[in-house]
């Protein structure tokens, strides 16, 4: 049964990557919403019940999440639950903006980079920020490295194009969003303090 389980859960993780690469969610008739679509829906809820499933297979000590294990196991969902919030943003923009569904087309597109690059300064600022209440140390490095990836994107990929709004709103949401994260998610101790 447990090796029956695992396996469902790797289908589902597959298939969660393979969907936000090759389906563009169009829910004809009815109108394009961003996670209110078929495809994003069966997509959360898929990974919600591998996380679902984790958690009862260690409570029935079915199998040992503890240390690097978990580590590894929950680092696997946080890759798909990127994967998966980037194909949200990116079917959003070929539905509403017209923006072809195809790498070189999404590559090329100057609307596609400043979203992106907004969109992930402000994962980078949640989780930092999350981690920083919580004291999660790696977290907040996480977050700390995707922030990094967007600023060396900024000079890169963004900076390529010489001139456009998109990269002028991709630069100041960057920005504030910087100055958010300086003010409110300081690096959390290694240790969790003791209370006294």
């Amino acid at each position: 049964m447990l090796s029956g389980v695992a396996l469902l859960s790797a289908f589902l993780w597959c298939w969660v990557i393979y969907g936000n690469a090759s389906s563009t969610g169009d829910p004809f008739p009815l109108p394009y919403f961003p996670v209110l679509n078929p495809l994003d829906l069966t997509q959360i809820g898929a990974l919600l019940a591998i996380v679902l499933w984790l958690q009862r297979a260690q409570g029935l000590r079915l199998v040992d999440l503890t240390g690097d294990r978990a580590a590894l196991a929950y680092a696997f969902i946080g890759v798909a639950a990127f994967i998966v919030a980037n194909g949200v943003l990116l079917r959003t923009l070929h539905h509403w903006a017209e923006v072809p569904f195809s790498l070189h087309a999404m590559l090329q597109s100057m609307l596609v980079q400043a979203a992106l690059s907004i969109f992930w300064s402000g994962l980078a600022l949640g989780a930092m920020v999350t981690a920083t209440r919580l004291r999660l140390r790696v977290l907040w490095i996480i977050g700390a490295v995707l922030m990094g990836v967007v600023v060396v994107k900024l000079f890169l990929v963004d900076l390529s194009n010489v001139g456009g709004v998109e990269r002028i709103v991709s630069f100041i949401g960057v920005g504030l969003l910087m100055l958010l994260i300086g003010y409110m998610s300081p690096v959390p101790p290694r240790i969790r303090e003791q209370p006294k």
